[in-house]
């Protein structure tokens, strides 16, 4: 790889680090909310796949 690529991608990633002071907590709360809104949700599939198996005899 050339070296002049490596580091353009350097400085463009450290520009793009720049934005999150002005976000704030802004990101840690997007982040918190989508991963517990997954983890809720795949909770209630695996609920219903439990149920499923119990009804027919399948592997819990």
């Amino acid at each position: 790889m050339n070296s002049e690529f490596v580091y353009a991608i350097g400085a463009f990633l450290e520009a793009t680090f720049q934005i999150l002071p002005i976000l704030g907590n802004l990101p840690n709360i997007l982040f918190t909310l989508t991963i517990g809104g997954g983890f809720v949700y795949w909770m209630m599939e695996l609920k219903k796949y439990k149920e499923e198996a119990r009804h027919s005899g399948g592997i819990e």
